[in-house]
Formats: C-alpha cells, structure tokens, sequence
C-alpha cells in the first residue's frame, strides 16, 4: 500500500480578519495526481505557497515525505519541484542555457545537466530549438521549457500550478502525456487547475476548495457518482419542443436550451428518454437524437461552490 508522502493537517492562514485559508486537511500517496481545484480567491495559491515553504501558516501542519516544512523547509526543497503558473525561464537565454543554468543551481554536475537536459528537451520537442533564445519561443514552447527546468532536478513531489493554462492543444496533449508518465514512475503531483476536463482526465483524486475550506474531496468519478441529479439526457426533435413541456416530466430538474437541442438533467435518464419519446408521439414529430451523460466534474465543481452551505 502506497505510504502518504503529503499529509496537510488542518492549515490555516490569516490576514487580519481575512481568513484565506481555513483549517484544510487532506494526504496524497506516492505516485498521486492529486488536484486542487476552486475559484479565484478560493485560497489554492495560498495553500500551495505554504505547502512549499514560501510563506508560513497561521496554524497547522504540512508534512513532506515525512518532514515538517516549518522545521526542514531546506531539506524538503531539496526535494520537491515547482512549476509556476507563468513561464519562469530566462527568454534572454537559450533553451539550453536555462537547463545548465538551473541543473546548476539544483547542484546536478556537468554530466548530470547533460544528460536530464537530452532527456527531457527531447520528451517535449524541445530538443532542436535548444540553442535559440527563450524570447522567440512560442507561450506553449516557454511552458514546456520551464516544465523540462522544473523536472531537472528528478525531484520525487511535484508542484504543478495551471500547467496548460492558455496553450494550444498539441503543447497541453504533451504536458499531460509527461505528467501522466511522471506519476506512473512514483511522483508524487499536486496539481492546481481551473480546467476540469484536465482534472477528469489527470487527477486521481481532488479537492474542491472554496472560500478557504475544502468542499469535496475524493476521485473525479465518485464526485460525480455524488451528483446523480446532475445526470442529463440531451435530445433533438424534427421540430420545436418548448422548455415548459419538457419540465412537465416527473424526473426532470432543470432544461437548458442549447439552439436545436435541450439538455435535461435528471437522476432517472432512462425514465425521462421514454417520457421524450411519448411527447414526440404525442406532437406527430420525430425524436432525432437522445444521449444519455453522467455529471461532468465541471458540474459538480459549479454545484459545490455555488451551494450556500459552502
């Protein structure tokens, strides 16, 4: 059974009257994608920066691998990696000078930068741009050069905050693909995000935080087990089908109009599907398309945080 390498008990942080984060507690294993998710101002940032050392907690715990942060913040760094949210290389140095120069800095020798530095700016197509500047280098290029900076180090717990943060498809494809990867080898990751497709997809387990406090925690498919009302049927007719007379629908919670389709939520999909196919029987016209989908984590991320008992 996988040891936990993270253990935040009960962290609290204060400015003034401010409470930005309040009494947070979760653990993550060893080779965990676990992603904390929330709105601006949720207190993510602030949980990380106390996490990694950068600022102190007003109260409570943060254990790395074993160690207290507060008393082996040296030594935790030493083994820990941070990717920020914006590019953090030098654009007036070459993709392979930020490598030697950050290998240096984590104390890799000569040998050691060499070799991650092929290793990595290969993985993420980094390799044949390595003798330009950083500055002429695409947003998705500088993201995935400060990614190859932050792993070169083959630090054992990751800091990922937003890592595909507004890039294109194929540099977040790549990103994913390493992230993914890092983790099958026993990585530990921690991972903030604002897009819920990446955390679905990425995450093995996450933390839904808002105003300071964690509102959910648990792996993206049991969050959406959770929300069951949030199940919907999305159905097209030959000809217009209003919202009201869908709503009529004993199991129907809510209608959105979405143009020539409705997306009816309910936690009885199959009992509202035969009810679409009575109305369309009823009105002489065709049923043309029902699908059948579970709450996205989007769904349950927009329910936790708008509910007012959070």
């Amino acid at each position: 059974m996988n040891k936990d390498v993270i253990v935040v008990e009960n962290l609290t942080k204060h400015y003034g009257s401010l409470k930005a984060v309040d009494g947070i507690s979760f653990k993550v294993k060893a080779g965990e994608i676990f992603g904390i998710l929330g709105p601006n101002g949720a207190g993510k940032t602030t949980t990380v920066r106390m996490m990694t050392g950068v600022i102190s907690p007003t109260s409570g715990s943060v254990t790395i691998l074993g160690k207290d942060i507060r008393e082996h913040a040296l030594k935790i760094k030493e083994q820990i990696s941070v990717l920020p949210e914006t590019a953090n290389v030098y654009v007036d140095l070459t993709g392979q000078q930020n490598m030697d120069l950050f290998g240096k800095l984590y104390g890799l020798n000569n040998d050691e930068i060499t070799c991650r530095s092929r290793e990595l700016l290969k993985e993420l197509d980094l390799y044949e741009h390595r003798h330009r500047k950083a500055r002429f280098y695409s947003k998705g290029m500088k993201q995935r050069l400060s990614l190859c900076v932050a792993l070169i180090p083959d630090a054992k717990v990751l800091f990922l905050d937003e890592p595909n943060s507004g890039l294109d498809a194929e540099s977040s494809k790549q990103i994913k693909n390493v992230i993914s990867q890092l983790a099958s080898e026993g990585r530990t990751i921690l991972l903030t995000t604002h897009n819920m497709i990446d955390a679905q997809e990425l995450c093995t387990k996450v933390a839904v935080v808002n105003q300071g406090r964690i509102a959910a925690i648990d792996s993206p498919i049991n969050l959406r087990r959770t929300f069951q009302e949030r199940q919907y049927v999305i159905v097209e007719f030959s000809e217009s089908v209003s919202v009201e007379q869908i709503m009529t629908l004993p199991d129907v919670n809510e209608v959105r109009n979405l143009g020539t389709r409705l997306q009816c939520f309910t936690s009885q999909p199959g009992k509202v599907l035969m009810g679409l196919v009575e109305i369309a029987k009823e009105q002489d016209i065709q049923l043309v398309s029902a699908n059948t989908e579970s709450a996205t984590l989007e769904d349950v991320f927009l329910r936790l945080v708008n509910s007012k008992h959070n």
